[in-house]
């Protein structure tokens, strides 16, 4: 099988489901100054070029890292099974593909990667009972057209990591490869002073896949042929895992980093960030940003992918991806993280309540965010001259006219605007004229603002000095609803978002989110795309700020609606 040259390699596809044995990402060529968020699903979460986990929908995930072979030709295959595996294994062809769960059980691929390991992700496929009564769950809750064409459960993820072996080395038999394979690999990423190590030319970066063998005499049979014929792939046998690399000397410095640091299992650091990874998670990735970025070219690299500067990045990072039988979650935790000294800390002291303050909006909301706190968090930002995202006096000036301008000024304006708690949704959605223009379209979006403890006059002031800009527009109705001041245009429902059953499920123990969001995504899907709308569920997303603004997370769910009866 022959790759085209680096300048013409694709992106890596994305699999549709239904389309069993692809466990591992296709290769890519090495291209030095493409850097993708190494080590975690869809990306290095809260990074650059990381899609996750608010991009694409569950299982299908953009800006994933899968480190490139090493220069020098060859056939350039390999087996990265990071970043884009889970989203492939997450949508295969199977149930046990689609939503199988992590045990965590026997021998890790971190105790053979090296503690100077800059980024780090794993798959482990063997599931336990209790996981696989969640798995039932919520396979049971799938739209029926998802669970039509798979096949039934055998607990056996051998045959799919076989089949993803097979797809990038071809010559290998699948049959001999299912005899030793294992159901567990992880990939981790390391600074090296060795440039015959470095997976591409000036990357800085060596690389090593271990996957863990069932049987270690068949596997070097296997690999030993492979080898013989393709200079970019090597391998050693060790501990019960095939360490697969670029080459020699990258396999050489692992065995030396491991002497002087110690294995990455061993590490304080890694084991502590993991520590709090969910249980039952499909995968899992780690990164750690500050020693990431003092690797020469690697901040430059970020920063042409992206196309802006990224500034002086610290912290690090997990993400992880698991089943909890309600819903798919993705989710990812930052950790001391700053961006040019800047931190989320100034959002450390609001209260959970978000979800709390979507519940009133009107039962028929497609799409709400709601936030907790912002106007007291902003306050206190204010006052210490720390509003976030601005750059200097002149936008805090001009920042401050226009508050002024609507007769709210700060830092009271704040919550004259936002109320204590906020909350925003649309309740009636046409996505054709949502997300193009709707002048000729005759609709306009109609939706709810809430804000717990605002102020009446401001806001309708803040409507008028809109509707001044826009003369054609219908303002939007200006009213309490005990509390609360109520903003609302078009038309929606009586009854509340809070009592639907699936926003229930989905926002469930989200409590101390400062920041929420739903898409309902049953009001939004039609006939035309699927079978049956109403078994698709919703999406959720939350954001939290614990520990004084030293560690954050995000997450994001979906929580099907099928049910079956």
């Amino acid at each position: 099988m022959s790759h085209p040259d680096p300048s013409q390699q694709p992106q890596w596809q994305h699999p549709q489901p239904g389309q069993p044995g692809q466990g591992f990402p296709p290769p890519q060529a090495p291209v030095h100054g493409q850097y993708a968020a190494p080590g975690a699903p869809g990306g290095v979460p809260g990074g650059p070029g990381g899609g996750f986990p608010g991009g694409p929908p569950p299982g299908q995930y953009s800006g994933g890292y899968g480190p490139p072979p090493g220069g020098g030709g060859g056939r350039n295959r390999w087996l990265i099974p990071a970043a884009a595996g889970v989203a492939l294994v997450v949508m295969g062809g199977t149930v046990w593909a689609t939503v199988s769960l992590v045990s965590f059980g026997g021998p890790q691929p971190e105790s053979v990667l090296p503690g100077s390991s800059v980024a780090f992700g794993k798959i482990d496929l063997s599931i336990d009972g209790s996981q696989a009564m969640e798995l039932i769950r919520f396979v049971d809750q799938l739209p029926a057209e998802m669970t039509e064409e798979m096949d039934e459960p055998d607990g056996d993820m051998t045959e799919l990591f076989a089949e993803g072996f097979v797809e990038f080395f071809p010559e290998a038999r699948q049959a001999d490869v299912e005899e030793w394979i294992g159901q567990r690999a992880g990939v981790a990423m390391w600074p090296s002073d060795d440039a015959s190590a470095h997976f591409s030319e000036g990357s800085g970066l060596a690389v090593t896949l271990a996957l863990a063998v069932e049987d270690e005499r068949r596997a070097e049979e296997d690999l030993a042929s492979l080898a013989s014929s393709d200079d970019s792939f090597r391998y050693e046998m060790t501990n019960g895992f095939a360490l697969l690399s670029t080459s020699d000397a990258a396999l050489a410095d692992r065995e030396a980093q491991i002497g002087e640091h110690g294995s990455l299992e061993a590490s304080d650091v890694y084991s502590g960030d993991v520590a709090d990874v969910p249980a039952g998670s499909l995968a899992v990735g780690w990164t750690d940003f500050t020693r990431l970025m003092e690797v020469e070219g690697v901040a430059e690299d970020i920063q042409s992918e992206v196309a802006a500067e990224t500034g002086e990045v610290s912290g690090r990072a997990t993400a992880s991806v698991r089943i909890d039988g309600d819903y798919l979650e993705a989710r990812a935790d930052v950790f001391d993280f700053e961006v040019d000294s800047a931190d989320l800390a100034w959002l450390a002291e609001s209260p959970g309540a978000s979800v709390a303050a979507m519940e009133s909006l009107p039962e028929s909301t497609v799409m709400a965010v709601g936030a907790s706190g912002l106007d007291t968090a902003l306050t206190d930002a204010y006052e210490s001259d720390e509003i976030p995202f601005l750059s200097g006096s002149g936008e805090m000036q001009e920042m401050e006219r226009e508050f002024n301008a609507m007769g709210a000024p700060l830092p009271e304006g704040f919550t004259n605007l936002l109320g204590s708690s906020t909350a925003f949704g649309v309740t009636d959605m046409n996505l054709d004229s949502f997300f193009g223009s709707s002048y000729g379209s005759g609709e306009e979006v109609s939706f709810q603002y809430r804000a717990v403890g605002g102020d009446e006059g401001v806001l309708g002031d803040f409507v008028e000095s809109v509707i001044a800009s826009d003369p054609y527009a219908t303002p939007p109705g200006v009213s309490t609803d005990g509390d609360a001041v109520v903003l609302a245009s078009g038309s929606s429902a009586t009854g509340r978002l809070g009592d639907d059953p699936v926003f229930q499920q989905t926002m469930q123990e989200m409590d101390e989110a400062v920041v929420a969001g739903y898409f309902d995504m049953r009001q939004v899907l039609t006939e035309a795309e699927v079978q049956d709308p109403s078994q698709w569920g919703a999406l959720g997303l939350a954001v939290s700020v614990t520990e004084e603004g030293q560690r954050s997370s995000l997450e994001l769910r979906w929580t099907p609606s099928g049910g079956g009866e």
